[in-house]
């Protein structure tokens, strides 16, 4: 345990190195992040900082592949392997916020010397608690701006990022929308579900509290009208339920997988915990993949976590995809905990590999898309993916707990660990019979052309199909007690 300690430290230590040290890169050529008239006015020696490292101004890309090679080689030589989503594309993330801006140069100094029209809006972000989540991404990085239409408020672009500190790949599809004084009051007094006009971009919700800013990459100040816009990530590497049925098969690694259950309960526990509201359609095909990162999207049915159930037993109906609906939806009980269901049923999937179809083909034989233990898998991430989803929703962890365990267990999983044999032989079987399945069933029902992309439907409460025959797994009928999870070697032999 000690020396997990230390390992851990370390690691704190060296982030908190890159990050002085692109803090620094940001001081030295303030100009291209265009804080050059924050930076300089606060810290005049800032400006003949380029006068030291002449060599920097010829080409600001050598300063960035330069820090990249002193990052690397620095947790090269503290025996800490170097990942280069983690250690440099996050910590620089982390370095453009507004948080860490506000941190460096005061949060009074941020607003007055950014343009007077976005002043409103960038002291709100502030205000609001969203500075954490607000990345500063200088005009000068974005190309071939492109009007895509109308939404919400105001008009929607398209554009290309180019982020200079990304070693390759650097260039990404993202989607502008302007933040206006309309925005910002309804920011100020009720959730507002805003959807882009592309199908591809990522519905921006603002809220009081959160902006609900997970969903979008940051904020850029427009150079010609001085207007603030929010930059919205474009879905360019599809949907988790594309990663389940890539072949060869992709995610394999439960290093990988935890990271990935760790994301989206972040994403569940922000909307759960800071929001106060239930998602109630969660599903893989909701959860998109960009900038190597999970996203839960599609918020046009959620409601307050304390109106949920009124607003089901109200409508009498729920829009939802099986076998994703919680079985107490049935009975008009919706909760937080009935999004914890679905999360239950995807962190079995990110090991099964098992896609559902159409309730048709699914329900037509239930033993073929049966929810049970997978072979090979630790016994707490069975147990976890169990307790999600007990029959009674009071007896499931919430999405904090499912943050905690993960986290906790992937810390200290090596960097890479692959699933044995047994788990890659029991997913090759079950896709093959499923396939089969598919094969000899779609062509008998009606509309089934295409089913692995079935769709959400809404069931009237009366007609909601039952799925309790899928899932074939031990519960243990408790209230979920955290201190279960404590990490067992012998668990973790993986």
């Amino acid at each position: 345990m000690e020396s997990e300690y230390h390992l851990r430290k370390l690691k704190a230590d060296l982030a908190k190195q890159t990050l002085s040290s692109m803090h620094q890169l940001i001081e030295t050529h303030a100009a291209d992040f265009d804080l050059d008239k924050l930076i300089y006015s606060l810290k005049p020696e800032a400006a003949n900082q380029e006068k030291v490292n002449p060599e920097d101004t010829k080409d600001m890309g050598n300063s960035y592949e330069r820090l990249y090679k002193q990052t690397k080689d620095r947790y090269e030589k503290c025996g800490v392997e170097f990942d280069n989503h983690w250690h440099w594309t996050i910590t620089w993330r982390q370095a453009i916020s507004y948080k860490s801006l506000g941190t460096l140069y005061g949060v009074e100094n941020i607003i007055k010397y950014t343009h007077p029209r976005a002043q409103k809006a960038v002291n709100q972000i502030f205000q609001d608690d969203l500075s954490q989540y607000m990345r500063w991404y200088p005009w000068r990085w974005f190309s071939d701006m492109q009007f895509i239409g109308c939404g919400g408020f105001s008009a929607v672009y398209s554009a290309n990022l180019k982020l200079p500190f990304i070693p390759v790949n650097n260039v990404l599809k993202v989607g502008l929308k302007i933040v206006d004084d309309k925005v910002l009051n309804e920011a100020s007094t009720r959730h507002v579900f805003y959807y882009p006009s592309s199908s591809s971009a990522l519905p921006i919700a603002v809220q009081s509290r959160a902006f609900l800013a997970l969903l979008f990459s940051g904020v850029t100040v427009c150079e010609t009208t001085g207007d603030l816009m929010m930059v919205m990530t474009f879905a360019q590497d599809g949907n988790l339920e594309d990663h389940f049925q890539q072949d060869p098969m992709g995610d394999l690694d439960l290093k990988t997988i935890t990271g990935t259950i760790t994301r989206i309960a972040i994403n569940i526990a922000s909307l759960h915990d800071e929001i106060g509201m239930c998602h109630r359609n969660i599903h893989p095909r909701n959860v998109i993949c960009a900038e190597e990162d999970y996203f839960l999207v599609d918020y046009r049915f959620s409601t307050a976590s304390n109106e949920a159930t009124t607003v089901t037993q109200t409508a009498k109906a729920h829009y939802g995809r099986l076998p994703f609906i919680a079985p107490e939806v049935r009975d008009g009980i919706y909760t937080e905990k009935s999004d914890i269901y679905s999360l239950g049923i995807i962190i079995w999937q990110l090991v099964a590999k098992v896609v559902f179809p159409s309730p048709e083909i699914m329900l037509a034989n239930p033993d073929v898309y049966r929810i049970e233990p997978v072979p090979g898998i630790p016994k707490w991430y069975e147990a976890l993916y169990t307790a999600c989803l007990e029959p009674n929703p009071a007896n499931r962890p919430d999405a904090d707990e499912i943050c905690s365990i993960v986290r906790s267990h992937n810390e200290d999983m090596p960097d890479k660990c692959p699933l044995p044999e047994e788990t890659l032989q029991y997913v090759a079987d079950r896709r093959k019979a499923c396939d089969e399945h598919l094969t000899k069933t779609a062509v008998s029902i009606p509309g089934s052309n295409n089913p692995r992309t079935s769709t959400t439907r809404v069931y009237t409460l009366a007609s909601l199909p039952p799925t309790d025959e899928l899932v074939r797994l031990q519960f243990t009928n408790k209230p979920f007690d955290m201190a279960s999870y404590e990490i067992d070697d012998e668990d973790d032999s993986m």
